[in-house]
């Protein structure tokens, strides 16, 4: 069991109201991880939706063999593996502990049972994960407008670059 204080420190549970953080706060259990532990590789099925409560995560994408790269950072107070939360279906990315992390991990075949019943809970669940999601979109996407506007040659060979940011 997770205590309400704890999860109020993930900004998409922001907007939760306590009754339901009780009802995530039941299913929910503290986990610790050291230093380069991999809590899932790109391809495996996510089984755990995970809240950082203290240290850093990366997202990594093989590019090939040889070289990895960084998508996000997660920091304290975001969370990650939503995929668990829709589908189970197998991770994009693989997520591994840059330092110690502790977090609140909960089952995402757990949740989908919890969401199936309550339906006010998944409503809130995931408004924050499309609120997560948007702002790293946003944030992507004016990272490649930037990078666009340092490198014209690049720019002026992408014919639509207005849907680098789209409208949601």
């Amino acid at each position: 069991m997770v205590k309400i204080q704890d999860l109020k420190q993930i900004a998409m549970l922001e907007s939760m109201p306590e009754h339901l953080l009780l009802i995530i706060g039941q299913e929910a259990r503290l986990s610790i991880f050291s230093s380069g532990t991999c809590l899932f590789k790109a391809g495996d099925i996510v089984d755990n939706f995970y809240m950082l409560i203290m240290g850093q995560v990366a997202l990594t994408v093989a590019l090939n063999p040889d070289m990895d790269v960084i998508l996000e950072n997660i920091q304290s107070g975001r969370a990650f593996g939503s995929t668990t939360l829709i589908s189970g279906g197998p991770a994009y990315y693989s997520a591994v502990c840059q330092e110690p992390c502790e977090t609140i991990t909960l089952s995402g075949p757990n949740m989908r049972k919890i969401f199936e019943k309550d339906h006010e809970l998944a409503f809130y669940m995931m408004n924050g994960v499309a609120r997560q999601y948007k702002k790293t979109m946003d944030r992507r996407a004016k990272m490649i407008v930037k990078t666009l506007e340092r490198h014209p040659e690049l720019k002026a060979s992408i014919h639509d670059i207005g849907e680098l940011a789209p409208v949601y």
